[in-house]
C-alpha cells in the first residue's frame, strides 16, 4: 500500500507545472520589460508636465492680479502695467509652456492633456484678459495656438515646430473664466468713474453669452458650473449699467464713482438697485 501511495505521489509531483524561469531574458520577459520601461517613462513625463502646469497656473494668476489694478491708474502707470504683463506672458510661454511643448514632441498630446489642462486654461484667461484690455476684443483660438507654437532647432539647418495642443474645450473653458475677470474689472471701473468701459464690457459679455448658448452640448462638466458663474457675472454687470443709466439723472456724473465705490465685486449678494 505504501508503494502504491508513493508512486501516486511521485506521479502527482511530475504533473505539477514548474513556475517559469524568469532568470533568463526570454522573448516574453524582454517584451514585458520593454512595456514596463515605456509605462514608467510615460508616468514620469506626465508628472513633469503636471508640475510645470502648476507653475503656469501660479504665474498666470499673478498676471491677472496685476491687470486688475489698472482701474484708477494714470495713463503712464496703465501702460507700464500692460507692458509688464506682456513681458510676463512671454516669459510664461518661453520658460514653461515651451518646456511642455518639448515634452510633447514625438508624443500623442491627447494622452497628456489632463496633465496641463488647468495651467493652459489659466494662461488663456490671463492672455485673453490682457488682449481685451489692449484691443477690447476677444482673442481667437487660432491666435492662442499660434502663440504656443515654437521653433525647435534640430540641426544646423532644420527648425522643426513644436507646440502645446490647445483643444477647443480648453480654449472655451479659459474664455469662460475670463468673464469673471471682466465683471470684476467692470465694477472697479464703475467705482473709479470709468463708466464707458463698464458699458463696453457689458456689451461684450452679452455677445459672449449668446456665443456660449449657440455652442449646444459640450462634453465638459466644468463648463456647466462656469456658465452658471458667467450668468451671475453678466447679471451684476447689467445691474451696474442699469443703475448708472438711472442715477445719471439723480447724481452728478463726478459723484457717481463715489456712489458705486461701496460695492464689492466679489460679494455675491450685492444689488446695485
Amino acid at each position: 500500500m505504501s508503494e502504491v501511495r508513493g508512486s501516486v505521489g511521485e506521479q502527482g509531483r511530475r504533473n505539477v507545472k514548474e513556475p517559469p524561469d524568469t532568470s533568463h531574458d526570454t522573448p516574453l520577459m524582454t517584451l514585458f520589460r520593454g512595456y514596463s520601461k515605456a509605462l514608467d517613462e510615460k508616468n514620469d513625463k506626465y508628472e513633469r508636465i503636471y508640475k510645470t502646469s502648476r507653475d503656469v497656473t501660479v504665474r498666470s494668476k499673478r498676471i491677472i492680479f496685476s491687470l486688475q489694478r489698472i482701474p484708477g491708474l494714470g495713463d503712464d502707470e496703465k501702460e507700464h502695467v500692460l507692458t509688464s504683463a506682456a513681458n510676463d506672458l512671454r516669459d510664461v510661454e518661453q520658460a514653461l509652456l515651451k518646456h511642455i511643448a518639448m515634452e510633447l514632441r514625438d508624443e500623442d498630446p491627447h494622452q497628456f492633456v489632463n496633465a496641463y489642462t488647468s495651467g493652459i486654461q489659466e494662461y488663456i484667461e490671463a492672455l485673453s484678459f490682457h488682449f481685451f484690455l489692449l484691443t477690447e476684443t476677444i482673442i481667437s483660438h487660432n491666435d492662442v495656438q499660434q502663440r504656443l507654437t515654437f521653433g525647435s532647432q534640430e540641426n544646423e539647418t532644420d527648425i522643426i515646430p513644436i507646440s502645446v495642443l490647445v483643444q477647443a474645450k480648453e480654449y472655451i473653458l479659459g474664455i469662460a473664466d475670463l468673464t469673471g475677470e471682466l465683471m470684476r474689472f467692470c465694477i472697479k471701473c464703475v467705482s473709479t468713474g470709468d463708466f464707458e468701459m463698464c458699458f463696453k464690457i457689458c456689451n461684450v459679455l452679452k455677445k459672449m453669452h449668446g456665443g456660449f448658448l449657440s455652442l449646444g452640448y459640450i462634453p465638459a462638466k466644468e463648463l456647466y458650473h462656469k456658465m452658471m458663474v458667467f450668468r451671475s457675472s453678466l447679471h451684476k454687470v447689467e445691474e451696474a449699467c442699469y443703475s448708472l443709466q438711472l442715477r445719471k439723472s439723480e447724481v452728478p456724473a463726478e459723484m457717481l464713482g463715489d456712489v458705486f465705490a461701496m460695492y464689492d465685486a466679489d460679494d455675491q449678494n450685492v444689488s446695485f438697485m
